[in-house]
């Protein structure tokens, strides 16, 4: 089955699209996985749902 819409957890899908306006995807996820509070904020909200869809772009 082809997924026709990938989920995404909202709050690392917010911290992607603000430091994508001025990275490249690789600089923006490096920057997202090495910031203490960026890393935190979406590891804290694991196992509680919050899910969001997200296109393939």
């Amino acid at each position: 089955n082809r997924v026709k819409y990938p989920m995404v957890r909202g709050r690392l899908l917010r911290a992607w699209r603000e430091a994508r306006k001025s990275q490249g995807p690789v600089e923006t996820w490096a920057s997202i996985v090495e910031s203490p509070q960026a890393s935190k904020d979406y590891k804290s909200r694991r196992g509680l749902g919050g899910f969001v869809r997200a296109s393939w772009e």
